[in-house]
């Protein structure tokens, strides 16, 4: 299991060259003899275009970079689906698969199309393989975005592949349902969201779960200095479908015709707890540990493009609800994975 961390130790080569800022101050600097105006305690900058020193100790995880600039005094806590946005503008890592983090929509991006998945792994298969997995696509558009709100849909399709290879016998396209979701700002670090994913299903083909859901997330960044990495973040809320087949759930009823998890039987549809910890290290690199009442899952998120808004994420399944939470052997792990691009 220990590779799910490799991306905390490889060598600096994963994050290129970067520039690096070190300012340097003059004392009564003059200008040339057209102005002849004394200036005080002149800042000029002075870049070096290299390779990022990293102490062997903690690698990746320790980055020095702060986002906290001379044109801000607080850098606001936003997401894109599962991600986090650091001031409506810079695009950073996933901080869950399933859970829906509660900060505001960032106001830049009002698109995000993503594909998400798991494998199937009986016994004695091997841990990477596909072994009969299944994936869904989702995509959102955000157009409603205030300063303190936004409001916005999304659609859901069971299907996204055709073909002779595991998973290809349905349509793609089948399995259409729409869903909301609107959220409020509640500080620059903390906010509100209620929605649903695959609310209304138009052919009775989406068993992928009618998940409602509010939750409730909140962000701290290191040593309370506002801008410095690492950033923690935590969410925790009720949600329905998908989110609420575990062992714990209640305030079952048919509302909206059932939960929405199977094609062929009707089941209830319940509210469970669900939570996720994350720790960011930089714009680019998260861990998360997610509760979605189905799974607890342990995952790694990656962004690798400061203007590209393509995000991956990785994740492995420690234990099942069916199991009690019992802890998994390695012969029983399985994975997950998200694809994101946001425009």
């Amino acid at each position: 299991m220990g590779f799910i961390f490799f991306p905390l130790f490889i060598n600096s080569y994963i994050l290129g060259s970067e520039l690096k800022y070190n300012p340097i101050k003059y004392k009564d600097v003059k200008y040339n003899a057209k102005f002849r105006n004394n200036v005080k305690n002149l800042e000029t900058a002075k870049f070096i275009w290299g390779r990022k020193k990293i102490n062997k100790n903690y690698n990746l995880i320790q980055d020095k970079l702060t986002l906290k600039n001379n044109y801000s005094t607080n850098v606001e806590i936003n997401s894109l689906n599962r991600s986090i946005i650091f001031d409506n503008k810079k695009i950073g890592p996933d901080v869950s698969w399933l859970v829906p983090p509660g900060f505001k929509w960032s106001s830049r991006y009002k698109f995000d199309l993503s594909a998400r998945g798991h494998n199937r792994r009986a016994k004695g298969e091997p841990f990477l393989g596909w072994n009969g997995g299944d994936a869904v696509g989702q995509f959102y558009y955000q157009p409603i975005n205030h300063k303190n709100y936004s409001f916005g849909l999304n659609m859901g399709m069971r299907s996204i592949y055709s073909g002779s290879a595991s998973g290809g016998s349905t349509s793609v396209g089948e399995g259409l349902s729409l869903g909301f979701r609107a959220d409020k700002r509640l500080s620059d670090r903390a906010g509100v969201a209620f929605g649903a994913e695959q609310l209304i299903h138009f052919d009775g083909l989406t068993d992928t779960g009618r998940d409602l859901y509010l939750t409730f997330s909140k962000g701290w960044w290191s040593n309370n200095e506002n801008g410095k990495f690492p950033l923690n973040t935590a969410t925790f809320g009720f949600a329905t479908g998908k989110m609420a087949e575990g062992n714990v759930k209640g305030l079952c009823s048919n509302l909206f015709g059932g939960s929405g998890t199977e094609v062929s039987h009707q089941r209830e549809l319940c509210w469970a707890p669900v939570f996720t910890l994350s720790r960011v290290y930089n714009q680019k690199l998260s861990n998360f540990f997610e509760y979605n009442s189905k799974w607890f899952l342990l995952g790694t998120s990656l962004a690798p493009f400061q203007e590209i808004p393509l995000r991956g994420t990785f994740a492995v399944q420690l234990s099942d609800h069916i199991e009690n939470y019992r802890l998994n052997n390695f012969d029983d792990l399985k994975w997950v994975f998200r694809v994101s691009l946001g425009f």
